[in-house]
């Protein structure tokens, strides 16, 4: 009984550690789930959002989109990354780097996201944030190592980026795998 109980409890932690992985919609390299935040999601939906997703609202208030790789590579310190985009469909929307323990990633700057009030922009409107662990002008994102012991490390990417929309428009509801978002794209790696 013993052995079947930590077996039970080892399968529950393998399961909660590989998120939601076939549930994602894919957007381009964003994914997000239509269970996130849902009424009817199941038991391991809520134990992946209640570990990595604090604070998350419900679907209808709000949309999560994240990304841990782009064109296949996961995020990573040592590469630099270009966001560009405009406004959304939302009443408040913001972009936030987290790293791979899913806590905001300590900086000097204290600066961890960008939103729709913040961000400064171009003559027509359209926005760049720039992501790297060396400083940029603009909109700079800084990222580093996350709080946490690298030794705890479980992930092959060293930081995602969560999208954030509030109150979100019928296209991020309805249709959110072709819903309009961010161009991210690698700059370069050192």
């Amino acid at each position: 009984m013993l052995l079947s109980l930590a077996f039970s409890a080892l399968l529950l932690l393998v399961t909660i550690k590989a998120g939601l992985g076939n549930s994602f919609l894919k957007n381009g390299d964003w994914r997000t789930s239509e269970s996130i935040g849902a009424a009817d999601a199941d038991v391991i939906v809520r134990a992946v959002v209640a570990i990595g997703g604090l604070l998350a609202s419900t679907r209808e208030d709000s949309m999560y989109y994240t990304i841990s790789s782009v064109a296949g590579e996961p995020l990573n310190l040592d590469c630099r990354y270009r966001i560009e985009g405009g406004d959304y469909d939302a009443n408040w929307w913001s972009i936030t780097a987290y790293g791979w323990d899913y806590f905001l990633i300590p900086n000097e700057q204290k600066r961890y996201s960008f939103n729709n009030d913040n961000i400064n922009r171009g003559e027509d409107g359209r926005w760049v944030i720039h992501v790297s662990a060396t400083e940029e002008n603009g909109n700079w994102l800084p990222v580093g190592p996350s709080g946490a012991p690298a030794s705890e490390k479980s992930t092959h990417h060293d930081f995602d980026l969560l999208l954030r929309l509030y109150t979100p428009g019928e296209a991020y509801l309805q249709n959110p795998g072709s819903a309009p978002l961010p161009v991210v794209t690698q700059e370069g790696c050192s």
